[in-house]
């Protein structure tokens, strides 16, 4: 990448040519001007810088063809002109990668959370970082951007994580911490808002602009996007799905099941799963263990799995009732069950809402968050490179 700094996107022209190349490739420098109504003089000499700077790349050679006329130098846009690195730091784990400019995943790592709190999860970072860059031979200087999802409510401008119980992250400085060891950009968002913009850009919400991204896992959270831009509240905590309450009942006996969880994710989160199931069992189960037994007739099994899933499902149609929204996409690990969860929040919507809407499983697994991050990247540069064509 011979412009880091991307200066070239002050050139408003210079913009508009290389957003026409990734929207319509392959292209010509005719159809462009007829396209832009720009002079062909004009086309042509913006099109040799972005080839000189490498965003851009020439196929075909221009020569006469066998008919007698010449065959058009298509333009193609160069994805690999610039790298980004995205890292989604969850409570149980955390998953780093390295894309192109058009989402392609170079290397992934991944490394669990509750064994590197504190410092040792920065320098572990870093460590990864360090051996995903060498491993793939991708120099620093070619790297745009670093974006990064948290499980806890960010100040998107400060880049304050305000609380994130599962790191035990309170009013931490977690993007200038990040910025500090790795000598890079930083942009740090909520988890869910970063899966939530992976998702629109090349996954199960490419076609919405009113959607809502939950992601069930150690918590639950949730990202909104509405006319096509997420919505984040006064205090950048909208979509704090886990603190809803679905039972009244059951509210007036709730105990969090981790220090600052909110009523939903203690009886429909992963970890409530697991141990609920424990405590009924007297022996440890996992979540996913959980829904095993579910699928093999456990009573004890089935009915704190559909307790559990009863619960998500209210607090979903709820979000169906009130936003209205095209679709919503399910993500993280429990949603491993999809199998068991999705006939049951269809019953609920079914039951309780106006109108019916797509429920569906997100397109990446643990690779949502590390595409939804590269996404917070080139949003940042304008939304450039984030348009991928059917094909």
């Amino acid at each position: 990448m011979q412009n880091g700094s991307l200066g070239f996107l002050r050139n408003e022209n210079k913009r508009k040519v290389l957003q026409r190349i990734i929207d319509e490739e392959p292209t010509t420098r005719v159809q462009i001007s007829k396209d832009l109504s720009m002079s062909k003089p004009t086309v042509s000499s913006l099109v040799g810088e972005l080839i000189e700077e490498g965003w851009i790349i020439e196929t075909g050679s221009g020569e006469a063809s066998s008919s007698g006329g010449r065959k058009p130098v298509k333009l193609r846009f160069n994805a690999k002109n610039a790298y980004c690195i995205g890292i989604d730091i969850g409570g149980t784990g955390v998953v780093l990668g390295i894309t192109d400019l058009q989402g392609e995943l170079v290397n992934l790592k991944e490394f669990e959370t509750q064994k590197n709190l504190g410092e040792k999860l920065l320098v572990e970072i870093k460590t990864q970082v360090d051996v995903m860059l060498s491993e793939s031979g991708i120099d620093k200087q070619n790297i745009l951007g670093v974006g990064v999802g948290v499980p806890g409510i960010t100040n998107l401008e400060t880049g304050i994580v305000v609380e994130a119980p599962a790191l035990k992250w309170s009013n931490y400085p977690a993007r200038k911490k990040i910025e500090e060891i790795l000598s890079m950009p930083v942009f740090i968002d909520n988890d869910v808002n970063v899966s939530l913009l992976g998702e629109k850009w090349l996954g199960k919400g490419r076609h919405a602009s009113n959607m809502i991204y939950i992601s069930v896992g150690t918590g639950i959270g949730s990202g909104i996007m509405l006319q096509g831009n997420i919505y984040r509240g006064s205090n950048y905590s909208a979509g704090e799905i886990g603190y809803m309450v679905t039972d009244r009942q059951f509210a007036s006996l709730y105990k969090p099941t981790v220090k600052g969880y909110g009523f939903l994710e203690s009886v429909s989160g992963g970890n409530s799963i697991g141990e609920h199931l424990s405590n009924r069992l007297e022996r440890e189960v996992t979540s996913l263990e959980a829904f095993e037994l579910y699928r093999k007739g456990n009573a004890d099994a089935i009915e704190v799995v559909t307790v559990a899933i009863e619960n998500l499902s209210i607090g979903i149609a709820n979000y169906v009732s009130l936003f209205d929204p095209e679709i919503v996409i399910l993500g993280g690990g429990v949603t491993q069950s999809f199998d068991v969860i999705q006939p049951m929040i269809n019953d609920i919507l079914n039951r309780y809402t106006p109108r019916s809407c797509e429920i569906v499983q997100s397109a990446f697994g643990k690779k949502a968050g590390v595409i939804g991050a590269v996404a917070l990247v080139l949003n940042e540069h304008g939304g450039l490179f984030t348009t991928k064509r059917e094909g």
